[in-house]
């Protein structure tokens, strides 16, 4: 499903790709909340979203006043990291010079609390690739199995990448080239969510340029927790799949081999 026309040129323009799995319909009204700044920060819309995603999401992007594409894939029948490829080319379609890749729910959230910050953090342009993360001041208004287990990612990449400032990976935001995404979407091997790190390690090792910026406003919640409200921190479990994700990264960092593949 698309309104894109494939054969325009946007050089200076930016196409905001997402993933989107809503299927409670929860998002619906957020994306109607945020549907003036959507509409003014972004020239199109891609979003890859799940078979399962509700009516009414779905309903309320197709009524976003800007070219948008949608495609789907069913819940949990391929990776992540495969669906966030499958975005980026679907924002390739678009026509715009510039892709912003984020998680539909994450964007909602950063635009409702800090607008001019999103405005400002994406009209960088010196860097190919851009991940953008959460400030220390951010991080600290995250929930603690989160906090905890990232800083740990966080820190092995640092040490891995030879940074000398602290980058956030695991928020999933990132501003690019469409020269860059068309090399993501060429080379990595990664079909899984390490490729919070692996992406951005592959880019590097490519030849292109990577760059860092981090907010105060993006907020991290459960995909449904638009209520603010997050209880997870008290289920063992949850602590379980935070530090199993968190594993898979360091792992996913230490054996990247240069070429896409971990």
């Amino acid at each position: 499903m698309s309104d894109f026309d494939d054969g325009r040129s946007l050089p200076e323009s930016l196409c905001l790709v997402a993933t989107c799995h809503d299927p409670l319909g929860r998002f619906a009204a957020e994306i109607e909340n945020a549907r003036p700044a959507l509409t003014q920060v972004f020239s199109a819309v891609a979003v890859n979203v799940t078979a399962e995603t509700h009516p009414t999401t779905i309903a309320a992007l197709q009524d976003l006043p800007v070219p948008l594409a949608l495609d789907e894939h069913g819940a949990g029948t391929i990776g992540i990291g495969t669906a966030r490829k499958d975005a980026l080319a679907l924002g390739l379609r678009s026509g715009c010079g510039w892709l912003f890749h984020s998680d539909l729910d994450h964007v909602l959230r950063w635009l409702a609390d800090a607008r001019d910050e999103v405005e400002c953090t994406l009209a960088r342009r010196d860097a190919d690739f851009l991940v953008v993360g959460r400030s220390a001041v951010a991080m600290d208004a995250a929930p603690d199995r989160l906090r905890r287990t990232e800083e740990v990612v966080n820190h092995v990449y640092g040490l891995a990448n030879g940074l000398t400032q602290r980058w956030d990976l695991m928020i999933a935001m990132r501003l690019m080239t469409r020269d860059t995404a068309r090399l993501i979407i060429d080379h990595t091997h990664d079909a899984a969510i390490t490729n919070d790190v692996t992406w951005p390690m592959l880019v590097s090792a490519l030849g292109s340029s990577v760059g860092y910026a981090e907010a105060d406003g993006i907020r991290f919640l459960a995909r449904d927790d638009f209520d603010d409200v997050d209880r997870r921190d008290e289920d063992p479990r949850e602590w379980r799949a935070r530090m199993d994700t968190a594993t898979a990264h360091v792992t996913a960092i230490v054996d990247f081999g240069g070429d896409g593949t971990v």
